[in-house]
């Protein structure tokens, strides 16, 4: 017999009905961990915000010699480099601020409530064939999305504070061991 027991399920709470499919199971819920994290600031990155924010200053500081109202135009260039040296810090802290993780004996869905873009909901099969790639991180990541071409990071539920756990449920997911299904026994030759 195995020694990893079935997934136990959570009862399907109210506001799934229609986005689970016929008898899929709700595993475990969960939230990323919220705040800034100063581990996701690149100095390579802040830097041409960095030269822009200086350079604008010292130009209002020229320009205000002739015109203090003509100097006021170089705060569009200090809040732009403002914004490329502080936007990926935070912006990653919002997004992770509006989201919200389910794992279900099928799949992986990511729920976001952004301005702007509404309330959506993304879903990633668990099959044998998903890469799991387990993030050590303070807390943990799970990723789980097909890889990205560009900047953008694979999906994933990231620094939850019970990856452990989730990690391996998804790893029960991918060998067939929910609580629907009865757990293989193990042959002796």
């Amino acid at each position: 017999m195995s020694d990893t027991p079935a997934i136990p399920a959570i009862a399907t709470p109210p506001g799934w009905q229609g986005i689970l499919d016929e008898g899929e199971q709700i595993l475990w819920q969960g939230a990323p961990e919220r705040g800034i994290r100063v581990a996701e600031f690149d100095p390579k990155a802040a830097g041409p915000g960095l030269f822009m924010v200086c350079f604008a200053l010292f130009w209002m500081w020229g320009a205000s010699q002739g015109s203090r109202i003509f100097a006021l135009f170089g705060l569009i260039f200090v809040f732009t480099g403002l914004r490329q040296i502080f936007e990926p810090v935070l912006k990653p802290a919002f997004i992770r601020a509006r989201s919200f993780y389910t794992l279900t004996d099928r799949r992986a869905i990511i729920a976001t409530d952004l301005p702007f873009q509404g309330r959506r909901l993304a879903s990633y099969p668990i099959d044998r064939a998903t890469p799991l790639e387990y993030v050590a991180s303070d807390p943990p990541s799970i990723l789980f999305g097909p890889p990205t071409g560009g900047k953008k990071p694979r999906a994933g539920f990231s620094h939850i504070a019970d990856a452990d756990q989730v990690m391996a449920m998804m790893r029960q997911i991918q060998r067939g061991q929910t609580s629907d299904q009865p757990t293989p026994k193990d042959t002796q030759p």
